[in-house]
C-alpha cells in the first residue's frame, strides 16, 4: 500500500511539473512583453520631446501592438503625436479608439475636439470641447472651445471661454489677445480696446500683438487711433496695409465669417 501511495504522489508531481513550468514561461513572456512595451514608450516619449512627432507616433503604434497592452493611455499618446504631426484624421481615429475603451477619458475628449476643429468640423468640435473644458479647466481647453464658438458665431460664449483662459494665465499675451479679439467680435469694444492696449504695453508683446491691436481698434471703430498709436518698428506702409485688411474684416459684418478671416489662435 505504501508503494502505491508513493507511486501516486510521484505521478501527481510529474503531472504538476509541466503546469508549473508552463506558468513560469508565461510569466517570463509577460514580463518580457512589458519590458519591450516600456522600452518603446520611453523611446517614443523621448522622440516626441525632440519634436519628431511622426516618428514618435510610429513608436507608440508599435507599443500598442505588443500583446497584453493597456490600450487607452497608449492610444491617447499616439493620438497626441499624430495631432502634433498634422495627421488630424489619424489623430481623430486614435482619440475615438481611446474613448471607445474609456468614454470618460477627458484628455481623449479634448484631443478629439481639437482634431475636429483642425479638420473644420466646427460644430462637432464645439460639442466635444464644451464637455471637456469644464472638466479639464486648462488654458488649452478653454481657448480651443472659445475658438470653436467664435467660428460658429457664438461670440458671447467665446468671450466667456476666453475669459476663463485669461483667468488661468493672466500674463499670457496670446490668451489675452484672443479675449480682446472676441470681445471686439461681440461688439464689446469698450472692453477690447483697453485690454489690447494693455497687452501691447507689456514687455512680452511681439509684432503679432501689435497687429492684433490695429485689428481690435479698427473693429471697434477707432481707425484714427489705429493710424496714430505708437507701434515700435512698424513701417507706415505696413500699418496702412494692416488697417486696410482690418477694415475688410470689419465690413464682412458676420461674426462667424469675421472669426474665420481672423483665424483665432489655439494656444497651449
Amino acid at each position: 500500500m505504501n508503494h502505491g501511495r508513493e507511486f501516486l504522489m510521484s505521478m501527481q508531481y510529474v503531472i504538476r511539473l509541466p503546469i508549473i513550468m508552463s506558468c513560469m514561461l508565461l510569466a517570463a513572456c509577460a514580463s518580457s512583453q512589458r519590458a519591450e512595451q516600456s522600452r518603446l514608450l520611453a523611446l517614443a516619449d523621448d522622440i516626441a520631446a525632440h519634436g519628431d512627432y511622426a516618428t514618435a507616433a510610429s513608436m507608440y503604434e508599435r507599443a500598442g501592438e505588443v500583446p497584453g497592452s493597456e490600450g487607452v493611455d497608449i492610444q491617447v499618446r499616439l493620438a497626441d503625436a499624430r495631432l502634433a504631426a498634422g495627421d488630424f484624421e489619424g489623430a481623430l481615429r486614435s482619440y475615438r479608439a481611446a474613448l471607445e475603451a474609456d468614454i470618460d477619458n477627458e484628455e481623449a475628449l479634448l484631443g478629439m475636439g481639437t482634431a475636429q476643429l483642425r479638420l473644420g468640423q466646427v460644430e462637432r468640435a464645439e460639442r466635444s470641447l464644451r464637455q471637456a473644458a469644464p472638466e479639464i479647466d486648462t488654458v488649452a481647453a478653454w481657448s480651443r472651445l472659445g475658438a470653436a464658438q467664435a467660428l460658429m458665431g457664438k461670440e458671447s460664449e467665446a468671450v466667456t471661454a476666453f475669459s476663463r483662459a485669461a483667468e488661468l494665465s493672466p500674463n499670457d499675451p496670446d490668451t489675452r489677445t484672443n479675449l480682446a479679439v472676441v470681445e471686439a467680435l461681440a461688439g464689446q469694444g469698450n472692453k477690447a480696446v483697453p485690454l489690447m492696449r494693455d497687452v501691447a504695453a507689456s514687455p512680452l508683446a511681439e509684432e503679432r500683438h501689435f497687429r492684433s491691436l490695429i485689428l481690435v481698434l479698427v473693429m471697434s471703430g477707432q481707425e484714427s487711433l489705429a493710424e496714430t498709436i505708437e507701434i515700435p518698428d512698424m513701417p507706415a506702409d505696413l500699418r496702412q496695409s494692416l488697417i486696410g485688411h482690418a477694415q475688410e474684416i470689419r465690413d464682412i459684418g458676420i461674426p462667424a465669417q469675421q472669426a474665420r478671416a481672423i483665424g483665432l489662435a489655439m494656444n497651449k
